[in-house]
C-alpha cells in the first residue's frame, strides 16, 4: 500500500516538471533575451578618407582651397586637412554616450594630419590616445581642435581630455616635435578672423543667387532642392571657369589663413560674387531690426566699423537688459 501511494506521488511529481518545464524554457528564453538586449551596444566607427580627388588648389600662389564636403576629410586650423581613424562606444543599454560627460575613451582613436602648405600633401599621424596617456596615464582624449599661431610659429592640437573622475583639461600638442607641451593655459595668438559679412546685405543677395558666403563659399542647397538655377553670372568663374562643376557638387571654397587677410577676403568676395565683368558688389550694412543703410559699405575699413558699431549697440541693449533685471 506505502509503495503504491510513494508511486502515485512520484507520479504526480513527474507530471508537474512536464508542465513546468515549457514555461521554465520559456522563462530562461525570455531571460536571455533581456539580457542581451540589456546589454546591446552602439559603436561610431570614422575610417581615414583618401585626400586624392578630395581636395583642389586653385588662385595666385594656390591661395585658395576647394573641399569635398562629402568626403571625410576636412580643415583644420593654420594649414592643416585632417582626417580620423576611430571607434567609440556611442549607446549602452539605450544610454546615449555622446554627451560630454559621459563619454568613454575610444577603442583606438588616429590623427591623420595633411600639410598643404608644402608642395606635396605630407601626411603626418597622430594616436591621440597614446600621445595623453604617454602624458598622463588616467586621462583620455574627447575633442580636438588644430591651430597655427603665427607671433611664434607653432602647429599645435589642442586635445581636449578627461579622466574617470570627470576631471576635464586640454592638452597642447604640438605637431612640430611630436610632444605634448603642457596643460593649455590660454590661447595665444591666431591669425585674424576672415570676414563672414553677418549684418550686410551679401548674405541675403548671394543666398538668392544660389551661394551662401561668410568665411567660406558654397552652393545654397535650398537652391538646388527647389529646382531653381543657380546664377552663374559671376566673377568667380570667369577667373576661374574649372571650379564651377565643384562647387555645384557640393564643394566648399575656403581661403588659406595664413596667406589671405581678412582684407584681402572682403575685397576679394565683393569682386567674386559681382556679375562678370563688374568690378564690384555694392552691400549695404543692416541694422538690428533688419533695416539696410543708405550708404554703401565700400571698403574693409568700413565693415569693421559697422561691425564695431553693431558689437556695441548689442552689448549696450544687454547692459540695459541686466539693469532693469536687477532693479
Amino acid at each position: 500500500m506505502k509503495k503504491i501511494i510513494e508511486n502515485k506521488s512520484l507520479c504526480k511529481i513527474l507530471v508537474i516538471a512536464l508542465v513546468l518545464v515549457p514555461f521554465i524554457m520559456i522563462f530562461a528564453f525570455w531571460m536571455q533575451r533581456s539580457f542581451k538586449k540589456q546589454e546591446r551596444i552602439e559603436y561610431s566607427i570614422e575610417k581615414f578618407s583618401k585626400v586624392e580627388d578630395a581636395v583642389y588648389f586653385f588662385g595666385n600662389q594656390q591661395k585658395y582651397i576647394l573641399l569635398n564636403k562629402q568626403s571625410d576629410l576636412h580643415l583644420g586650423g593654420g594649414h592643416y586637412l585632417f582626417t580620423t581613424e576611430r571607434k567609440v562606444m556611442v549607446k549602452k543599454n539605450g544610454v546615449d554616450l555622446t554627451d560630454e560627460k559621459r563619454i568613454p575613451k575610444s577603442d583606438y582613436w588616429k590623427l591623420r594630419l595633411y600639410d598643404y602648405s608644402a608642395d606635396d600633401l605630407v601626411a603626418t599621424e597622430v594616436n591621440l590616445n597614446k600621445v595623453v596617456s604617454d602624458y598622463q596615464s588616467n586621462f583620455y582624449p574627447t575633442n580636438f581642435q588644430i591651430y597655427t599661431y603665427r607671433t611664434s610659429p607653432k602647429n599645435t592640437v589642442e586635445i581636449e581630455v578627461k579622466n574617470d573622475k570627470g576631471i576635464v583639461k586640454t592638452f597642447l600638442f604640438n605637431i612640430d616635435t611630436g610632444k605634448v607641451e603642457g596643460d593649455k593655459a590660454r590661447r595665444p595668438e591666431t591669425y585674424d578672423d576672415i570676414p563672414d559679412f553677418y549684418d550686410t546685405t551679401l548674405a541675403n543677395y548671394s543666398k538668392d543667387k544660389g551661394y551662401l558666403v561668410d568665411d567660406r563659399i558654397s552652393i545654397n542647397s535650398d537652391i538646388q532642392a527647389e529646382g531653381k538655377i543657380i546664377d552663374t553670372n559671376i566673377n568667380l568663374f570667369k577667373d576661374y571657369p574649372e571650379i564651377e562643376e565643384k562647387l555645384k557638387d557640393g564643394w566648399i571654397l575656403y581661403p588659406q589663413v595664413q596667406y589671405v587677410s581678412p582684407k584681402e577676403w572682403f575685397n576679394k568676395v565683393l569682386y567674386w560674387m559681382a556679375p562678370k565683368g563688374e568690378e564690384k558688389l555694392t552691400i549695404y550694412g543692416i541694422d538690428r531690426k533688419g533695416h539696410a543703410l543708405d550708404t554703401p559699405i565700400s571698403t574693409y575699413e568700413e565693415y569693421q566699423a559697422w561691425i564695431k558699431q553693431q558689437k556695441e549697440e548689442f552689448q549696450a541693449v544687454l547692459q540695459e537688459i541686466q539693469t532693469e533685471r536687477s532693479n
